[in-house]
């Protein structure tokens, strides 16, 4: 099969899925679980800032999709931008395909949904090689609400700084405290303090921060850019 069928086909079984959640009631998805090593691990870009702009809509080949503008305040990592914009599978609302006959309902519960005025750290995966669209680590687990003297993403917190180690003397007691929460909000400040030095100082890729279960016998890795730019006001 040619890599233009195969791109044809993988789009046609999106669509086809997301056009069948007319069937019933949208159902959440089952999230794997996810914890701080992780979402580091696997996000291409981490940033810090505010959702500008949140539209939905239908795609010139069927697909739905929620497209997300922010304002970047800074970039932990990832290519600087003033501003960072990137779509998402799913609408936000119901709405009807193109020849009117079916009824596409919202992306079903656990695929984060913005907000303008949202101030965000977001851990974004890679954008998908045949569409495009892009979301957080682990859906819920790698939005984040940062403001009002808390930070916490779409889960609780739970089970984000569980199963989480880190090598002798490195940690501070406000990183330690954080690691000890089980469910619920954390400082922001200290939230973004210990995510800063994770990756600035390559922690998890030099084996100095690790999953428990795992122990610390990982394999290093080519650091991901360690570029920070702008200022949390």
């Amino acid at each position: 099969m040619s890599r233009k069928m195969m791109r044809r086909f993988w789009i046609a079984a999106v669509v086809s899925a997301c056009v069948a959640l007319v069937a019933g009631n949208a159902k959440a998805l089952t999230l794997p679980n996810l914890n701080l090593v992780d979402l580091l691990r696997e996000a291409q870009a981490i940033v810090i800032g505010t959702v500008t702009s949140v539209t939905d809509g239908i795609d010139n080949i069927g697909l739905p999709y929620t497209e997300v503008t922010l304002r970047v305040e800074e970039t932990l990592r990832g290519t600087p931008s003033t501003t960072l914009t990137f779509r998402q599978i799913g609408l936000q609302a119901p709405r009807l395909t193109a020849d009117g006959t079916k009824l596409m309902l919202p992306a079903p519960e656990g695929i984060p949904r913005y907000a303008a005025g949202e101030h965000v750290l977001l851990f974004l995966g890679a954008p998908a090689s045949m569409t495009g669209l892009r979301s957080t680590v682990g859906l819920g687990y790698g939005k984040f609400l940062v403001g009002g003297g808390q930070a916490i993403n779409d889960l609780g917190n739970g089970g984000v700084f569980q199963n989480v180690s880190l090598a002798t003397g490195i940690a501070s007691r406000n990183d330690n405290r954080i690691l000890k929460t089980t469910l619920g909000a954390v400082n922001p400040d200290d939230f973004l303090t210990l995510v800063r030095k994770a990756i600035q100082n390559d922690w998890v890729a030099r084996c100095l921060m690790w999953k428990t279960d795992e122990g610390p016998n990982c394999v290093p890795t080519n650091p991901q850019p360690r570029t920070v730019t702008g200022v949390v006001p």
